[in-house]
């Protein structure tokens, strides 16, 4: 009565495995531990619509401090992907940074704005051949200092306030570090000649063949000697 009992017990749990999913086996089910959450793969950063006339424009700004007003977004970020082996990129920065750009253009890129600090800054030494020309904004008089940490304090901390603007450096031919302010360099005046062009008209020229030189025959008349 016993085995009889144990036959039909070990039968009924072989049917009761057979009839389980194969999903449900304990060697498909992984860990909750072991399962990796994958990155959420993003489409690449594409360029901005196509801004219409009325979009705003930007001020970009370059890593060495140079500012230049562009049209839109666009125009800015379009001066990136022309040529990718270029050195200067432009940086999307506030608007007051372009408060020395007069108009749009890679022309009319200036030197950026800078607010002015509490105190004088301590300016790094001058290193000879680096230093610049600055001229007053009356344009009349100039002088060199070593670099742009010193035009900052001149503008800042200098009177009148916010006076001097970078300039040619051939304004300040002879003149040395810490000399007053002296009239500036004339620079060298360059003419030049435009020449309207003629219009080309078609010619007809004839060719006559070369005369011939005259020549002059002389007749000598030989007497025989007797």
């Amino acid at each position: 009565m016993q085995l009889t009992t144990l036959i039909v017990s070990v039968l009924g749990l072989g049917l009761l495995l057979l009839q389980m999913p194969a999903s449900a086996t304990p060697a498909t089910i992984a860990p909750t531990n072991l399962i990796a959450t994958l990155p959420t793969i993003r489409p690449p950063c594409l360029l901005p619509p196509v801004c219409a006339a009325r979009s705003p424009r930007v001020c970009g700004r370059t890593s060495d401090g140079m500012c230049r007003r562009f049209h839109n977004i666009c125009e800015l970020l379009e001066a990136n992907g022309r040529n990718p082996f270029v050195t200067m990129r432009w940086t999307h920065t506030p608007r007051k940074d372009c408060r020395r750009v007069r108009e749009t253009g890679a022309q009319h890129a200036y030197w950026c704005y800078q607010d002015c600090p509490n105190r004088t800054v301590v300016c790094p030494r001058p290193t000879e051949g680096q230093e610049i020309c600055i001229r007053s904004r009356n344009h009349q008089v100039c002088k060199l200092i070593a670099n742009r940490c010193q035009l900052l304090n001149n503008n800042c901390f200098g009177t009148p306030r916010d006076n001097w603007r970078q300039t040619d450096r051939r304004r300040c031919i002879q003149m040395q570090l810490g000399d007053k302010p002296h009239a500036c360099r004339q620079l060298p005046s360059i003419e030049v000649t435009i020449r309207p062009l003629l219009p080309t008209s078609s010619r007809t020229t004839t060719t006559e063949p070369p005369k011939d030189h005259e020549t002059t025959t002389t007749l000598r008349s030989t007497t025989g000697r007797s």
